[in-house]
């Protein structure tokens, strides 16, 4: 959803996509295939049987679910393109220098935002952040998330360039907006 939200508000604005069509066939192999995997193998809540059984005729995403999804999904696309406005306006990036930070951002978005996937009464020490195949499906992400840039053929293929320091700052610093919010929300609703 946020990958979606990304591509729209760009072309409203009328600016160069953030990012490409196969950049977001690679984030989407890489940054939402492992921890997905990671999280379908942890643990879970163990309150999980103390729910009251759902109607049938209740939908399978609620409402609410709906909201969140978009809402988080908007506030990733905002962190990529504050990366992207800070990348072309206070460091005066060349144009793919600045893409690849917003790819950048938008891949650390997606793998955070894992931690956001905990129930909504758990704090720091949860299912989520106690689960090694998340810490696992992270390090190898970012590994291969570096191979993306740091290899020429690939980094050729996928258009993307070393960002340098002030852009690895830039992109991980931004991905961890939605991150932060996800942790407010959760600690004011438990």
């Amino acid at each position: 959803m946020s990958e979606i939200i990304v591509i729209t508000i760009a072309s409203f604005l009328t600016i160069p996509l953030p990012v490409l069509p196969l950049q977001i066939l690679f984030l989407n192999l890489v940054t939402d295939l492992f921890p997905a995997l990671a999280l379908g193998v942890g643990d879970g809540d163990i309150r999980v049987m103390e729910r009251a059984v759902r109607s049938k005729s209740e939908p399978i995403i609620e409402r609410r679910r709906w909201f969140e999804i978009f809402l988080y999904a908007s506030i990733m696309a905002l962190s990529v393109l504050g990366a992207l406005f800070i990348a072309t306006e206070a460091l005066h990036l060349e144009s793919e220098s600045a893409f690849t930070i917003s790819f950048l951002t938008l891949a650390f978005t997606q793998l955070w935002h894992v931690f956001n996937m905990r129930s909504p009464r758990s704090r720091l020490s949860n299912e989520v952040t106690k689960n090694p195949f998340v810490w696992g499906a992270l390090a190898l992400c970012t590994v291969l998330l570096l191979i993306a840039v740091y290899t020429p053929p690939l980094a050729k293929v996928l258009k993307l360039v070393p960002p340098g320091g002030a852009g690895w700052l830039v992109a991980v610093g931004m991905s961890l907006i939605p991150l932060l919010a996800g942790v407010v929300r959760k600690f004011r609703r438990s």
